[in-house]
């Protein structure tokens, strides 16, 4: 890992949410899933000065995981079904509600229990931490102790983790955003958010399962 990395103004990214569905998207190996959680927390300058080769696979890894997403007929899908208020916020919105579907069908989606899985991921992502800047090293503590990976299972806990993201947006934007709308648009529309997140992961899989083999 390059140590030479310097931690930019803001957490930078256009997608700083899902890091659940990122990480069961990653082989088992450690440096691959750092680069998949990567591009969520470094800007693309910070990114480039990346050499290490598993972590580069992570990182081109989570790229095509954002790709399929952003265009899958699923998400436009559920983008459609936006009210006004938070359409602009879509892509942080179905995001988390997502990682909420994940996180219900987790044993039987991962194969393994969720706090088995949480425990494990976080533990390799401590391992290769020394080299990230302090800033990144801090929101790695804070994910493992506000469970942020464990958030996602209720209504309640998409509402708390979309709070969350929102004291990283603009003063501007997090007074437009709307936490609790989300929270009562997938209670309203729960079986449709679930058809589309089902239809979405049986296109992800696959394409997290063409990633090269390990490498040690």
């Amino acid at each position: 890992m390059h140590r030479s990395w310097t931690f930019a103004s803001r957490i930078c990214s256009r997608r700083p949410v899902n890091w659940l569905a990122h990480f069961v998207l990653s082989p088992d190996d450690d440096r691959v899933r750092l680069g998949n959680w990567l591009p969520d927390v470094l800007s693309r300058p910070e990114l480039a000065t990346v050499t290490d080769p598993m972590v580069r696979l992570g990182i081109e890894l989570h790229r095509r995981i954002d790709e399929t997403t952003d265009r899958h007929p699923a998400v436009l899908a559920a983008r459609d079904r936006l009210p006004a208020g938070l359409r602009r916020f879509a892509g942080i919105v179905l995001d988390v509600m997502w990682d909420h579907f994940l996180t219900r069908d987790f044993n039987r989606l991962a194969g393994e229990p969720l706090d088995e899985f949480v425990i494990r991921v976080e533990a390799g992502l401590y391992a290769h931490s020394a080299t990230l800047p302090a800033e990144i090293q801090a929101v790695l503590a804070r994910m493992e102790s506000e469970r942020w990976l464990r958030s996602y299972g209720t209504p309640a806990g998409v509402e708390l983790t979309l709070t969350r993201i929102s004291r990283r947006l603009s003063a501007r934007a997090r007074a437009e955003f709307q936490p609790a709308a989300a929270r009562r648009l997938l209670e309203r529309d729960y079986r449709h958010l679930e058809t589309h997140f089902a239809d979405l992961w049986t296109d992800l899989v696959p394409l997290a399962d063409s990633r090269p083999p390990n490498r040690r």
